[in-house]
């Protein structure tokens, strides 16, 4: 039978009574430790499927705890607790401890719940994914046929791996979004509009979903910025201003260095870069600003005059549209821009 256990680790007895309460009615048993050390101990003498760890705990932080735990039990999913996000917490919690999701503080009960249960979805199915491919490697050249079969439920549990893995990314992307779009829509109709771009670029069909996919993440370092900053109901400081400017790089380095994330990458990075070389973070024009983030940045700019912010109401669509053709060649890619305006003659 698989283990249905969770562990929670944190040193504030305050929060440990919170999720105590918060989880109390669930259907999985639940260890609490209130140290690393503890946690350690608990994970070596019970069967342990997911792991929720603080992030700051005195004598062995969060990153360095899970940093154990993927050592002495790598099949556990390992999740961070923190109201302490930084972009140098995220980079050490994914590189060294291959954390499968965050959760903040403070929590929303909904969120908490779901994100745990999809934890325990994920270490089911790699469980399952392990029990299978043993099988499919032990069978006898006699067994062909069984083995075949074995093959495509193989293909199908990494399908909905590869699933699990996206829907972490669209979760990711969602709670970036809502310290500033309470909504959340904002990366669908990103994501949405960057594809008909990309359709109308002529594009092939593989790479216009991976760039329109790759659009949800464009905002993802906005974790890392203060709501003082983000929700500010006016124009920004220039101090403030320096800091809103690294989402870029900080939602570069969210995402590792790995090539499933290449295409997220160049957008985060690059989506606010001019056509004229007078954007950030690197002062790219033209040809060299990554054609993913010259997309998504139209899209962006235009989805962002047409919704209500904080520091303005939304612009009608009428007007909307001939400010992004009055940016292009200054701000945009006026191919992209020309593309735009045909989509948005289809639609009205």
């Amino acid at each position: 039978m698989m283990s249905q256990a969770l562990l929670i680790t944190d040193d504030d007895p305050n929060v440990l009574n919170s999720l105590k309460r918060e989880l109390r009615k669930e259907d999985y048993p639940i260890f609490f430790a209130n140290s690393g050390r503890e946690g350690l101990d608990l994970l070596q003498r019970h069967d342990i499927a997911v792991v929720l760890s603080d992030q700051r705990m005195p004598h062995m932080d969060g990153v360095a705890f899970l940093e154990k735990v993927r050592k002495y039990k790598p099949e556990v999913i390992r999740m961070i607790l923190t109201g302490y996000s930084s972009r140098e917490n995220a980079i050490d919690a994914i590189n060294r401890s291959g954390v499968f999701s965050y959760i903040t503080k403070p929590w929303s009960s909904g969120e908490l719940k779901a994100t745990i249960s999809k934890a325990f979805q994920y270490y089911h199915l790699e469980a399952e994914n392990r029990r299978l491919m043993a099988l499919t490697q032990a069978q006898n050249v006699e067994l062909k046929d069984l083995n075949t079969n074995l093959e495509k439920k193989v293909a199908q549990r990494t399908r909905l791996l590869q699933e699990a893995i996206e829907e972490g990314i669209i979760m990711l992307a969602a709670a970036a979004e809502a310290k500033d779009d309470d909504t959340g829509d904002h990366i669908r109709r990103i994501q949405d509009m960057t594809r008909s771009i990309c359709q109308g670029l002529g594009l092939d069909e593989q790479e216009t979903e991976e760039i329109s996919f790759s659009s949800i993440m464009h905002d993802v370092g906005k974790i890392h910025i203060p709501d003082s900053i983000l929700k500010k109901p006016g124009p920004l400081n220039p101090d403030e201003w320096v800091i809103m400017k690294t989402h870029t790089v900080a939602g570069e380095s969210i995402m590792g260095n790995k090539d499933f994330y290449a295409i997220a990458r160049q957008i985060a990075r690059s989506h606010h870069e001019r056509w004229d070389g007078k954007g950030y973070p690197d002062g790219l024009a033209r040809d060299q600003i990554p054609l993913p983030a010259r997309i998504v940045a139209v899209a962006d700019v235009f989805d962002a005059l047409t919704s209500n912010r904080p520091y303005k109401k939304a612009w009608p669509v009428a007007t909307a549209i001939p400010e992004i053709k009055g940016l292009a060649e200054t701000a945009f890619d006026p191919k992209v821009v020309d593309v735009f305006l045909n989509l948005m003659g289809n639609l009205t």
